[in-house]
C-alpha cells in the first residue's frame, strides 16, 4: 500500500571553513530503545550532511494519531527578519535561522516536533529492508526531518482563495507543537520563494499574484510548478524540479515537496516525494534533496565537484582556497571562453569572455569569504567547479 507520509507541515553561505557537522540534541516521548537507536541513526545520517555550530534540537513524539492514518506529522519551529537572513519578509526553519546566524535564535524551544503514528506497522531495523507489509521508520523519520530543516511551504487553500501565511494552530487540534504558535504575517517560507510557473513567474511575487487570491489558488493546483533553485537545479542535470502540485490542493502535501511521478524510488531522490509505500526504504538523502536545502541557505557537506564534463581532465584552478585570486591553467589553447562566477545563492557575481587563452586569473578580493561555483563554457567544454574564498 502507497500511503502519504503527510506532513502536516506548519510554517516552517555563510563560511565552509568556520563551520562544523551538525549535531543533533533529541528529546522523545512513547519510544523504545530500538525506537531510540532508529532516531540517532537517522540524525546521524542527517548530521554527515549539514553544517552548524548550533545543534538542532529535535523532539519526537511516538503515539498514535487516531488510527492508521498518516506516518508522520512535523511541527517545525521557524524565525523570520533575524540578523543576517537572506531574505526579509521570509520564514526560515529555526534550525536553519540559527546555522546562518550562527546563534541559537530559540532558546528553550525545540526546532521541530515530530510526531510519528504508532498506529502503523513499522520496521525499526537499520538495514533498509522493511517486510512487504512494513513502513520503514528511518526513511519516514529522514523524510519528516527534512521538513523540519526547512522543506515547509506556507501555502493553504481554503474556499476559492489560495494563500501564504494564513495557517494557525486550529487547523490540527488537538495535536500542537511544544514551542508558542506563530503567527505567519501572510508571509511565505524561503522554500516557496524558490517556487515559478511554467511561465517563469515566481509564485510569491503579488505584483502578479494576490496573496489570498483565486489564481495564488490556481497555481497551486496548476500541476505547473518547480523549484527554480540553483544548486538542486544543477543536481537534476540542468533541469528544474518539479513540484508536487497535483489538480486537487492537498493540505500537507501540495508545495511541500517534489513531484512523485518525476522522481521514483529509482532515481535516487525519493526522501522528499510525498508518498511511501509498504517494504519501500530510502535512507539516502538524495542531490535533489541536499541541492534544495543548499538553496534556502544550509550549508552542505561534502561540497563536492559539480563538473558537468569530466571527460575534460586537463583544469587546474590554484590556489584554492584563496584570498582573492584564482588561476585557471587548462593546459591548452581553448577558444571563445565564457567564464561566470555564482555566490552560494546562485546569483552571478562574475562573467567574462576570452579567447585564445589557455590560463586566465579569476579576481574575487571584493567579494565575500565562502563558497563559490565557476562556470567555464566554451564550445568543446562546460564545467561547473567549486572556488573556496578565505
Amino acid at each position: 500500500m502507497k500511503k502519504s507520509i503527510f506532513s502536516l507541515q506548519i510554517y516552517f553561505f555563510i563560511s565552509l571553513f568556520s563551520y562544523s557537522q551538525s549535531t543533533f540534541t533529541i528529546t522523545t516521548l512513547g519510544t523504545t530503545p530500538t525506537i531510540d537507536s532508529a532516531i540517532t541513526y537517522a540524525t546521524d545520517i542527517w548530521g554527515g550532511h549539514l553544517l552548524s555550530n548550533i545543534p538542532i534540537k529535535l523532539n519526537v513524539i511516538y503515539t498514535n494519531l487516531t488510527g492508521a492514518g498518516p506516518l508522520g506529522i512535523t511541527f517545525p519551529n521557524g524565525r523570520k527578519d533575524f540578523t543576517s537572513a537572506p531574505q526579509a519578509s521570509t520564514w526560515y526553519a529555526s534550525c536553519l535561522a540559527n546555522a546562518i546566524s550562527n546563534t541559537e535564535l530559540n532558546i528553550g524551544e525545540v526546532d521541530m516536533d515530530i510526531y510519528m503514528n504508532s498506529a502503523n506497522n513499522y520496521y525499526f531495523g537499520l538495514d533498509a529492508n522493511p517486510g512487504n507489509n512494513q513502513y520503514d521508520f528511518v526513511s519516514v523519520l529522514l523524510h519528516e526531518i527534512a521538513h523540519g530543516l526547512g522543506m515547509i511551504s506556507s501555502s493553504s487553500v481554503n474556499s476559492n482563495e489560495g494563500s501564504f501565511g494564513l495557517i494557525d494552530s486550529t487547523s490540527f487540534a488537538p495535536l500542537y507543537p511544544t514551542f508558542p504558535f506563530p503567527s505567519l504575517d501572510e508571509l511565505p517560507t524561503a522554500l516557496d520563494r524558490l517556487i515559478i510557473n511554467g511561465s517563469m513567474q515566481v509564485i510569491t511575487d503579488t505584483n502578479i499574484f494576490a496573496n489570498i487570491s483565486l489564481a495564488l489558488k490556481n497555481q497551486f493546483e496548476s500541476n505547473d510548478l518547480f523549484f527554480n533553485g540553483f544548486h538542486s537545479t544543477l543536481a537534476n542535470n540542468g533541469n528544474l524540479v518539479k513540484v508536487y502540485a497535483p489538480s486537487t490542493f492537498e493540505s500537507g502535501s501540495s508545495i511541500n515537496h517534489i513531484d512523485e511521478s518525476s522522481f521514483p524510488v529509482s532515481s535516487g531522490n525519493s526522501m522528499i516525494t510525498p508518498f511511501i509505500s509498504n517494504g519501500e526504504a530510502n535512507h539516502q538523502v538524495g542531490d535533489i534533496l541536499l541541492g534544495l536545502l543548499n538553496d534556502i541557505g544550509w550549508n552542505i557537506y561534502p561540497l563536492t565537484d559539480v563538473s558537468q564534463n569530466n571527460n575534460f581532465q586537463n583544469l587546474s584552478i590554484y590556489p584554492n582556497p584563496s584570498n582573492g585570486k584564482f588561476n585557471l591553467d587548462f593546459n591548452q589553447e581553448l577558444d571563445d571562453l565564457k567564464v561566470n562566477v555564482y555566490d552560494i545563492t546562485g546569483k552571478k557575481v562574475f562573467s567574462k569572455n576570452y579567447n585564445n587563452t589557455s590560463n586566465i586569473g579569476i579576481d574575487l578580493f571584493n567579494r565575500n569569504k565562502g563558497v563559490y561555483i565557476i562556470e567555464i563554457i566554451s564550445k568543446d567544454i562546460e564545467i561547473r567547479r567549486l572556488l573556496c574564498l578565505e
